[in-house]
C-alpha cells in the first residue's frame, strides 16, 4: 500500500500559496486572526488563539466562564477562562482591515518589467517598474524593507497587450489579466540589485526560502502581469494578507 503525503513537507507559507493560486474557499476565521480551526474555545489551542477567540466572542467566553465559576473547576487547569478574557480585554485589538492595512507595504507603481538575464539564466528573481510617458524612467527602491520576509504582490491597475515573446522552452506567453487583479509573484526575503549603468536600485526581489537556485519568483505570474500597469506591494507572509483590497484602483 502507497502512503501519498502531498502536503506533508510544506510550509504554511506553501500551503497557503496553493490555497490562493487555486482559489480554494478557506474558513474565515483564518482572517480574522486565527491559526488553526476548532471549536471556537478550544482546550488545545495556544493562549493566543484563546485571547483571539475571547475577542471575537465574548458572551460565548463569558458563559465558560460562569460555568467555570458554578462547576468549581478551570476550563484549562494552567490557563482559567476568566484569565483569559482578562487577557483579551488588555490586549489592544486591531481591526482585520487595519491588520491588513499595517501588513502591507507599498513598493511603487508603474510598468512591470524584468532584466532579460532573468530569463535567461532561469532565475527569475527580480522584476522592475517603469514609468514616464514613454516607460523611459524607473522606479528606485531604496527604500524597500530588505530583509524582511513576506509576499510579493502585482494589483492590476491599467492593462495593455504585451509584446513579450514569452518563455518558449517553457511554453508559456503574456497574458492579458484584468483590472483590480491580484496577482501574486512570490514568497521570500526581499532584496534589491542596482541597475549596472546608473547604479540605483531598480531592482526589486526575494530570495525563496527552500534555496532553490530557478525560479525565484513564480514565471507563470509574471507573463500575467508584464507590461501591465501595477500597484507593487510586498505583504506581510501570511494568509490574512490574501484578501482582494477594498482600495480603488490609482493610476500610476
Amino acid at each position: 500500500m502507497d502512503t501519498w503525503l502531498p502536503i506533508h513537507d510544506w510550509t504554511e507559507d506553501q500551503v497557503w500559496q496553493r490555497i490562493h493560486q487555486s482559489g480554494v474557499p478557506y474558513h474565515p476565521a483564518y482572517d480574522q486572526g486565527m491559526t488553526r480551526l476548532s471549536c471556537s474555545l478550544c482546550v488545545l489551542a495556544s493562549r493566543a488563539d484563546l485571547i483571539r477567540a475571547a475577542q471575537l466572542r465574548p458572551d460565548l467566553a463569558a458563559e465558560y466562564a460562569t460555568v467555570e465559576a458554578d462547576i468549581g473547576h478551570r476550563f484549562r487547569n494552567d490557563m482559567p477562562m476568566s484569565d483569559i478574557i482578562t487577557a483579551a480585554a488588555a490586549s489592544s485589538t486591531v481591526s482585520t482591515e487595519g491588520a491588513e492595512h499595517a501588513a502591507t507595504v507599498e513598493l511603487g507603481q508603474g510598468q512591470l518589467w524584468w532584466p532579460r538575464f532573468e530569463r535567461q539564466t532561469d532565475r527569475y528573481g527580480t522584476i522592475f517598474l517603469c514609468t514616464g510617458p514613454d516607460g523611459a524612467d524607473y522606479v528606485t527602491f531604496e527604500s524597500a524593507p530588505v530583509g524582511s520576509h513576506g509576499w510579493l504582490v502585482a494589483v492590476v491597475l491599467e492593462t495593455r497587450p504585451s509584446v513579450h515573446c514569452g518563455d518558449l522552452a517553457r511554453g508559456l506567453a503574456p497574458t492579458v489579466p484584468a483590472v483590480g487583479e491580484e496577482i501574486t509573484l512570490g514568497s521570500g526575503t526581499v532584496f534589491t540589485e542596482p541597475d549596472p549603468d546608473t547604479g540605483l536600485l531598480t531592482a526589486v526581489g526575494l530570495i525563496p526560502d527552500d534555496g532553490r537556485d530557478e525560479d525565484w519568483l513564480d514565471p507563470r505570474a509574471l507573463y500575467r502581469c508584464h507590461n501591465q500597469t501595477v500597484r507593487l506591494e510586498l505583504r506581510a507572509a501570511g494568509h490574512t494578507d490574501f484578501r482582494r483590497s477594498k482600495d480603488v484602483p490609482r493610476a500610476a
